[in-house]
């Protein structure tokens, strides 16, 4: 057949229009199907891939879903500093500024937030009756008001310990008021109650709140250490444009990566997860550690047990960014230092430069993305 395409491309155009249009047609018909056979690869098929991962106690799961990567484009690197908890380098960042916590309500009768959207870094962690509260962290924008505060508890003192940080709170038990003032400085509201207000919009319990800038009086400069490793590029990994997280049995949430956003978009279920202005919370770090839950010993007023977390040694991890998961682990030596995240091959698994959402998800519960 080659040989016949040879010799039809050597005739001159008169002898070609001699073969006769019939001749020709038929002649082009086997040269495009020759050319279409003789590709030999088939086409790709496009398959879409659920990966979805029960962590159980004391145990590293990964999954097997087909592998994806996001290539970015190489920008001129930026100048100025680093701010330490979202590792954005910034012309007007300060290191060492103070670092505000404020421990903030994630019920039902709590949202909208005030002031949740702008924190650098903010940890989710289980309360009784399997409802959730958030550390929020501040450092690089400090909003004019956050709320609603609540009450600290157990788990709190060994996730602030390593920042030198303020912590805002509406109070607690002796025991672990006295852990907080062990390791930040006390800016809760039976110590500095000129912070606090109460907004007549919202119904008690969850109408506290905190005036930041009251706060941070007390504070001194901290140490500007980076607690994470922040690279622009994506490392490989699985695709995750969806992630969903099972926290109790009555808080599932979602992230759904916006490409307009460069970020997860937060949902609980499917109802989208937006604070007082009406914007949706959006992180751009989604970090889910699996820790080991236990009973703190003690009962609220409604007599649910509280739990309390280990946060130190070692377990699962998965990092959601740019669209991607990367399985790993988590390992803690002490309360001194933050969790180290690691890839299974034990490498440090680099953060997107921007904000941070940890999500403590109890061993035994559900992580999954597609």
């Amino acid at each position: 057949m080659q040989q016949l395409i040879e010799r039809f491309r050597n005739l001159s155009s008169a002898q070609q229009l001699a073969i006769g249009g019939s001749a020709a047609v038929l002649l082009i018909l086997l040269i495009t199907a020759v050319a279409v056979a003789g590709g030999g690869d088939e086409p790709v098929a496009v398959t879409t891939t659920t990966t979805s991962t029960t962590v159980p106690a004391e145990s590293t799961t990964t999954s097997t879903a087909p592998e994806s990567t996001t290539t970015t484009t190489t920008e001129p690197a930026p100048v100025g500093e680093t701010w330490p908890l979202t590792g954005i380098v910034d012309p007007e960042a300060v290191p060492t500024s103070p670092i505000l916590v404020a421990k903030i309500d994630n019920s039902s009768s709590s949202r909208p937030q005030t002031g949740l959207g702008p924190a650098d870094m903010v940890v989710e962690v289980l309360v009784e009756g399997g409802v959730a509260r958030f550390l929020a962290f501040y450092q690089s924008a400090i909003p004019d008001e956050i709320g609603p505060i609540r009450s600290t508890r157990e788990v709190d003192p060994p996730l602030i310990a390593p920042f030198d940080v303020v912590f805002a709170y509406s109070g607690g038990i002796p025991a672990n008021v006295e852990a907080v003032r062990a390791v930040a400085i006390d800016a809760g509201q039976p110590s500095l109650g000129t912070a606090y207000s109460r907004d007549p919009d919202r119904p008690a319990p969850y109408d506290l709140m905190l005036n930041p800038a009251a706060a941070l009086d007390l504070a001194g400069p901290t140490s500007g250490d980076i607690w994470f490793r922040f690279e622009e590029e994506a490392p490989a990994g699985q695709q995750a444009l969806t992630v969903e997280i099972e926290l109790s049995p009555i808080l599932d949430l979602t992230y759904r990566w916006s490409s307009i956003d460069q970020g997860f978009l937060r949902f609980h279920g499917e109802t989208a997860h937006v604070d007082d202005t009406g914007k949706q919370l959006v992180a751009s770090n989604v970090v889910v550690l699996a820790v080991e839950q236990f009973d703190s010993g003690r009962t609220d007023g409604a007599g649910s047990p509280v739990p309390d977390y280990r946060v130190t040694g070692t377990g699962t991890a998965f990092v959601f960014r740019d669209g991607v998961a990367i399985a790993g682990t988590w390992e803690r030596g002490s309360q001194d230092g933050f969790f180290r995240l690691l890839d299974e091959a034990g490498q440090p698994i680099p953060l997107a430069p921007g904000n941070v959402w940890i999500e403590l998800m109890p061993t035994g519960r559900t992580v999954g993305w597609q």
